[in-house]
């Protein structure tokens, strides 16, 4: 939940928190006064945070999560309408107030839209900020009260209930039947199509499944996100870290049952590790038609978790003997991924990338049903013949014709762990190498590419620094250093330089109009562009096309 929106918590004197407050201006003076007016206020706010754009907003947001925000509305990057639509986006529920020099329907509606109904004009008076925020706090209080009683009613609902479901889901897993007549009661589903057991853990969190309402917590999070309607689920901790789990499915055939589930667990990992950088694995056991046997569906998963060794980021499912057929063309699906991965980064010198790459081909090499050596050591010699190519092709042939001849007699008699061991040696050798050589262009190459991309996309109004790194694949921070190293100018002023350089040439040789050549340049706001134009060229567009038409 927000803090925005739910934070009943009290400080340690039983006083309840001030609400925060984040200010947002391209113009440090307001910005300034704003927060010096808001400290002398006897209002129980505090500012927790200025940002001079709607892009550092929006990230100051995301972390702080403030109770309140004060932005202006023509700013960098994003505008403050812009700023508030991209924190609803992120579940930033605050309450807003718009502070704007620009007296105009078009915006009011469109803050309205946004179900934002205070709203300011400069220049304003130190009472007109505390008579806003005045309303702001006595619909923050209404909500917090709300929301205490609430709690409390959901607490109570949930205390009740908790332990009964945590028995009766222990006993389904356990194979337990003596108390099959709570398990109605429960909510339970006892006359689903199948039903399918299984196991969850997740690495690298901080998740606490003690009791069984913080089991319910974190399912509420990704039951109905990530599972479809058919498919209902449930849960139960025996050792408080990892999750016991079985799915009821209707109206489905049970490969497509187990199918969908497998399908929602992958995305749970996805977006677990991508904005929680916590891992989950997971096993499953085989579906079956009654909830009586839901336990030999546990017993298969329990049996697939603990063959499971050092293997993360996976969902694994039992197998059972007429299933094993299809294991050994999906494994030589994974070596090619895996090798494929590994030539990669050979070429850019990413050593610790290609040995973390072939920890997983040495993996689904071991994963081969009979564990067919011809193909594994024709296989491995594929791939250094191939990284030997990669390296031909940047001058470094001569080095390498000696190395892969010695590598062809330790395969035809090597074992498996031999092979690791010689493409460790190879990838650590030639990623020295290939780091060697790419280090003395790589920022230039680098810079040039960011040139390149900003003048096809010139007119694009999201490009930035972030935007750019994900088109060329490098850190923001890299590209940043880089690109400055080389140019002395930075990214941020490139782009203008060169949309103002447009904007210059379009008014001189065109009959656009100024809103038609601002969107050509990159630019949304028109306001906006004007003030970047006459900073760059000391006057108004409208000015400069006067003069260059003189």
């Amino acid at each position: 939940m927000d803090k925005g929106n739910s934070d009943t918590s009290s400080s340690e004197s039983g006083e309840l928190d001030m609400y925060q407050i984040l200010i947002v201006d391209d113009e440090e003076r307001v910005r300034d006064l704003l927060a010096k007016n808001i400290s002398k206020l006897p209002l129980e706010v505090e500012v927790a945070a200025v940002a001079s754009d709607g892009r550092e907003a929006l990230e100051l947001a995301i972390q702080l999560k403030p109770d309140i925000v004060i932005t202006d509305i023509a700013m960098p990057f994003l505008n403050g309408l812009e700023l508030i639509r991209k924190m609803r986006e992120n579940g930033i529920e605050s309450k807003n107030l718009i502070i704007s020099g620009y007296d105009e329907f078009d915006y009011a509606r469109q803050a309205i839209a946004l179900g934002v109904q205070n709203y300011l004009l400069k220049p304003f008076l130190p009472k007109d900020i505390k008579n806003e925020l005045e309303k702001i706090i006595r619909e923050l209080d209404s909500q917090r009260v709300l929301l205490q009683n609430m709690e409390m009613l959901e607490n109570l609902a949930q205390s009740r209930n908790a332990i009964m479901q945590e028995t009766v889901l222990k006993d389904i897993l356990e194979g337990s039947q003596e108390k099959m007549d709570l398990w109605k009661d429960s909510g339970i589903k006892t006359d689903a199509s199948w039903y399918v057991a299984g196991i969850l853990k997740l690495e690298q969190s901080k998740w606490d499944f003690a009791n069984q309402n913080k089991v319910e917590e974190f399912l509420e999070m990704i039951r109905d996100q990530y599972f479809s309607s058919e498919l209902s689920m449930y849960a139960v901790s025996f050792d408080k870290k990892s999750l016991a789990v079985f799915w009821s499915a209707n109206g489905t055939h049970a490969d497509i049952a187990q199918r969908r589930i497998v399908e929602g667990l992958t995305h749970i990992q996805q977006s677990l590790k991508k904005y929680y950088q916590i891992r989950l694995t997971g096993a499953l056991g085989s579906p079956y038609r009654t909830l009586n046997e839901v336990y030999q569906s546990y017993r298969e998963a329990q049996s697939v978790w603990r063959g499971m060794v050092d293997v993360c980021d996976k969902i694994k499912i039992y197998q059972k003997e007429e299933k094993k057929q299809n294991i050994e063309s999906e494994t030589k699906n994974q070596i090619r991924f895996w090798k494929n991965q590994i030539r990669l980064c050979v070429r850019t010198g990413q050593q610790q990338e290609a040995l973390s790459n072939l920890t997983g081909l040495i993996k689904s090499y071991a994963a081969l049903a009979d564990k067919k050596n011809d193909y594994i050591c024709a296989s491995v010699a594929e791939l250094i013949y191939d990284i030997q190519n990669d390296m031909e092709k940047t001058s470094h042939k001569r080095e390498y014709e000696q190395a892969l001849e010695m590598t062809e007699r330790r395969l035809r008699y090597g074992s498996l762990a031999d092979m690791k061991e010689l493409l460790e040696e190879s990838i650590i050798r030639y990623c020295s190498i290939a780091s060697s050589s790419l280090e003395e262009t790589k920022a230039e190459n680098v810079t040039e590419m960011i040139r390149n991309l900003i003048d096809v996309n010139i007119g694009y109004a999201g490009m930035d620094q972030e935007w750019i790194a994900s088109q060329i694949h490098f850190s923001t921070s890299y590209i940043r250093q880089v690109f400055k190293q080389i140019l002395n100018e930075t990214i941020s002023e490139y782009i203008i330089r060169k949309r103002m350089e447009l904007a210059g040439r379009l008014l001189k040789n065109t009959p656009l109009k100024i809103q038609e050549i601002a969107q050509e340049c990159g630019y949304e706001d028109q306001r906006y562009f004007a003030s970047s134009f006459k900073k760059f060229y000391g006057c108004t567009p409208t000015e400069y096309k006067r003069i260059v038409e003189e």
